[in-house]
Parts: structure tokens; sequence; C-alpha cells
């Protein structure tokens, strides 16, 4: 599994203006998210020859949204002794919900009626590699305007007698769905029939 990687940079003496350092950042995008692993690097400039963050890999949990993590760096300078360089807070955030597909159809698509697989995963909207999610659908609610109730099962395919339903109806077909894995939730689509 690929994993998400942040450089979290002190910059000592990136710029230099009268023998003072300052560094740039944009703090709204220090953020981690909940179930995504992600790894810190470290780097600084100076006289120094090695850099360290701890932890360097941080994955957070559901329970810890809203809470700030903390990674911390040190560095080794050129006599061999350890000096702190500081450390960054990381806002916690939910993961992102994923999107729906239906036979590799998304949100708003014309529906491919001859199978039922639904699956979910992360779109390209997303601020880290979208292949981080990994889901498994539950349970599936299909409505159809013109078809009295719901149609209800279990798992990520649609079952045969609810296909054959949905060949016999056009206009929009609203899916919901329960998913678990990285991150777990409902999430509904539509789609043209």
């Amino acid at each position: 599994m690929k994993k998400t990687i942040i450089s979290l940079s002190i910059l000592l003496g990136s710029f230099m203006s009268n023998a003072q350092s300052y560094g740039i950042e944009i703090p709204e995008m220090n953020v981690v998210f909940a179930g995504i692993p992600a790894i810190f690097t470290g780097g600084a400039c100076g006289e120094y020859k090695k850099v360290f963050v701890s932890p360097a890999t941080v994955t957070a949990s559901a329970s810890q949204v809203g809470t700030y993590v903390t990674v911390s760096a040190s560095g080794i300078d050129k006599s061999g002794k350890s000096v702190s360089l500081g450390g960054k807070k990381y806002l916690v955030k939910a993961t992102p919900k994923p999107e729906l597909f239906w036979n590799g159809v998304g949100e708003a698509g014309k529906a491919n009626k001859s199978a039922g697989n639904l699956t979910c995963r992360f779109g390209d909207n997303v601020p880290f590699s979208p292949s981080l999610g990994q889901f498994r659908i539950e349970s599936y609610s299909i409505t159809v305007s013109g078809v009295k109730g719901s149609l209800d099962g279990s798992g990520s395919t649609i079952s045969p007698a609810h296909i054959s339903v949905l060949k016999e109806v056009s206009g929009k077909a609203s899916i919901s769905v329960k998913y678990s894995g990285t991150s777990e939730g409902k999430v509904t689509a539509m789609f043209d029939l």
C-alpha cells in the first residue's frame, strides 16, 4: 500500500536577510486525515549532518478527529550533538467520503444495467493518493421513481432480482450504500437508468 508523504520542513536559514532566517508556510494545510497513513520527512538549512522527525509516520484514528498531533524535528550538528529544531501541530480531519460507482460508472452517469457491481473509492479530489482508500460495501438500498419501496440488499453486488426490476424501468435511481474500511459511513449517488 502506498503511503502519503507530507514533508515537514523546518526552515532554518532558508531565506537570509540581515543574518536573520525565516520561513513561510500555509497553516491551514497542516492536516492529517483519519485512517490515511502520513509519512513525515524533515530537512533543515545550516550545518546539520542529519535531521530526524518523530513520529515519522502518523495514522490517526477516527476518534482523534478535531484534535492535533505534534510532529517534532531534531538534528545532529557537525559536532555530533543532538539539537531540537521544534515541531508542528497537525489537525486531524475526518477522511473524505469515497465516491460510489455502479459497474465503473460514477455519480450522474448512465447506468450499465447488465450487472450490479457496486464499488466505493476516492475520486481525484482528495489531497493524497486515491489508492490509499480501501472500502467494502456492507449493504445497499436503491430507490427508483415509479417503483414502490426500496430494493435493499447486502454486499457489493446488486441481486439478480433487483437487476431485473431495474432493467424494466427508466428515469433515475438513487443508490445508498453503507461502507467500511479506511473509513466507514454512508454515501449516496444518482444514476440515469
